[in-house]
């Protein structure tokens, strides 16, 4: 109930400010003129109040029109649509059998799209990663545009395109032909291109200079191999740059088009292969060469000795200065010594010369033996390594284990090198040295022999 009177109360002092307010906003002074001020307000409000519903009221009307032209023009557009769909049904049906038509008078000519589109395709290819796309840059745009005709529009080729077809492939096969000399854009291994004179040989590859050249077929560009080949291989190409026009010149083609020319740069050098034995290897390289020199210089001095003592044989003249005059003078020393003690003095001084002959050929042995030992040292280690390596990161990529395990064998093939030519040079050596000292007692021996035939006669 009180909050009932509360309400009341309140709205009664909001219309009293209100009239209040509108009555200070019209100055109004009396409360007669406050009430003319309140019904004119009324009156006001009403007349507005009509005025809006006659507005409501004429829109109301409008809004009916524009909803019965609207739903006429939606009754007008599916009928239209119904009748479109009529039209599309009839042009699928008469389409189809104007294709059906097309495909049966066509006959063959669709297989002939399909053959050409193919030639076309395969020719490309070919044409793409063919050096001689190098020097015709043009070919390749005229045949995606064929092939592109013939298989999506499967429209007619002219016989002018038939004819390029034609007279491509036939160019290809002549310049597979012919080396020619032009001017072409060559990437460096650092990324630098430049244009520089090319020679293509054939269809087998390029050379700028000595360098062998790549033909790219995504970049579409000549590319300097990163690495070379050896210097035989390559030094014939700058006489091939230089020739004249039928100057006939010899140089390396890699009948692959490049992929044994990659095969072959990807190859060790003889210093890597060596680098690969490690200090192993090259202590035998070095043993090796020792091996290998002292056995050069024992033939020297033992063919020396040997022209000596050819030189003395032709004399009776003892000389100091070889080994056969050295014997000779010992004899005479004791010429006339009993068989028995000359045959000592000479045996003394043949075992005196016998080290002159054998110096040194011991140790060509030994590096001969111990060559292959140290070959076979670094190839187990070398083996350990590589079993540490797989048992640490497993089995992994095939080519890094079989380049540890080549790295392992390549001691051992160092080692056989310096082996085989030690054990040739020992046996030199031991040879002549047999040689020469066979002839040194079959000197001693004839000297006997006559020294006891002379005390023989003067003892009868």
């Amino acid at each position: 109930m009180r909050s009932r009177v509360m309400k009341r109360i309140i709205f009664s002092l909001t219309v009293v400010f209100a009239l209040g307010f509108s009555a200070s906003q019209s100055q109004a002074n009396t409360l007669d003129e406050l009430l003319k001020l309140v019904q004119q307000g009324k009156v006001r409000d009403s007349q507005q109040y009509q005025q809006r519903l006659q507005e409501f009221r004429e829109k109301k009307s409008e809004q009916e029109r524009l909803t019965r032209q609207a739903t006429s023009e939606r009754d007008q557009l599916q009928n239209r649509s119904v009748q479109l769909e009529s039209v599309y049904a009839k042009n699928e049906e008469t389409l189809a059998e104007e294709q059906a038509r097309l495909d049966e008078r066509m006959g063959t000519l669709k297989e002939l799209f399909g053959v050409l589109q193919q030639v076309a395709g395969e020719t490309k290819g070919a044409f793409d990663n063919s050096v001689i796309s190098s020097q015709v840059d043009d070919r390749g745009v005229f045949l995606t545009e064929l092939i592109e005709k013939t298989g999506s529009s499967s429209k007619l080729p002219s016989v002018e395109e038939l004819e390029r077809l034609w007279f491509e492939m036939q160019r290809e096969m002549t310049y597979s032909g012919q080396v020619a000399r032009y001017s072409a854009t060559v990437v460096a291994p650092n990324g630098e291109s430049g244009q520089e004179d090319v020679v293509r040989i054939g269809g087998f590859g390029a050379i700028a200079g000595e360098r062998f050249l790549k033909w790219d077929s995504e970049a579409e560009q000549l590319i300097e191999l990163a690495k070379q080949p050896a210097g035989r291989y390559t030094s014939p190409n700058d006489d091939l740059a230089s020739a004249s026009a039928g100057e006939l010149t010899g140089v390396w083609i890699d009948p692959s088009r490049g992929t044994l020319l990659e095969i072959m740069v990807q190859s060790p050098e003889l210093s890597e292969r060596i680098d690969q034995g490690g200090a192993i290897g090259y202590i035998i390289i070095a043993i090796g060469g020792i091996g290998l020199l002292l056995g050069v210089w024992r033939v020297v001095v033992l063919l020396g000795l040997g022209g000596k003592i050819k030189k003395q044989m032709a004399s009776d003249k003892a000389d100091s200065g070889n080994p056969l005059g050295r014997v000779m003078a010992a004899f005479d020393k004791n010429k006339d010594a009993d068989t028995e003690t000359l045959e000592l003095h000479l045996s003394e001084a043949i075992a005196n010369e016998v080290p002159v002959f054998n110096r040194y050929i011991g140790w060509i042995k030994l590096i001969a033996a111990v060559a292959p030992l140290l070959g076979l040292l670094g190839t187990v280690t070398g083996m350990i390594s590589v079993f540490e390596t797989l048992a640490l990161s497993g089995a992994g990529d095939p080519k890094d284990m079989a380049g540890g395990i080549s790295q392992a064998l390549m001691t051992t093939v160092l080692g056989l090198v310096a082996a085989i030519p030690a054990l040739f040079m020992h046996a030199l050596c031991t040879s002549m040295s047999r040689t020469q000292v066979l002839i040194l007692e079959e000197r001693a021996t004839g000297i006997l022999a006559r020294q006891a035939e002379r005390h023989h006669q003067q003892s009868s």
